[in-house]
């Protein structure tokens, strides 16, 4: 089963207040609030491109997919790339227990991945 993913989504570009980053993207609160809570059975193109020029992403890195027990998976499908792991801490967290020679590293990477 395919499945907006949005809080995962969010979480893993560092935005803290979901609402409101939501809000700022033109999504409106009553919208915004059934999107997190996994409330909404549908979401429009406009809706989905507004969420990926804010996120900076496509709109596979926004969904799941999971199989039903009903479903046959089949190794190579496409559909695999869009299964993900559940995240145990996010970037913010874990940059804070580096040291800060191990931050400037991951801060020159950074800048080295934004040139490419």
């Amino acid at each position: 089963m395919l499945k907006l993913d949005l809080q995962r989504a969010i979480s893993e570009k560092g935005i803290e207040n979901s609402n409101r980053f939501l809000r700022n993207c033109g999504i409106t609160s009553y919208t915004s609030s059934r999107l997190l809570n996994n409330r909404l059975d549908s979401i429009n193109f406009k809706q989905l491109e507004k969420i990926c020029l804010g996120l900076k992403c496509t709109i596979d890195d926004l969904f799941l997919w999971e199989a039903d027990k009903d479903t046959v998976e089949i190794e190579n499908h496409p559909l695999q790339k869009l299964k993900r792991n559940q995240i145990n801490e996010n970037l913010k967290e874990k940059l804070k227990q580096l040291p800060f020679d191990k931050i400037e590293a991951v801060k020159n990477y950074i800048d080295k991945l934004n040139v490419e």
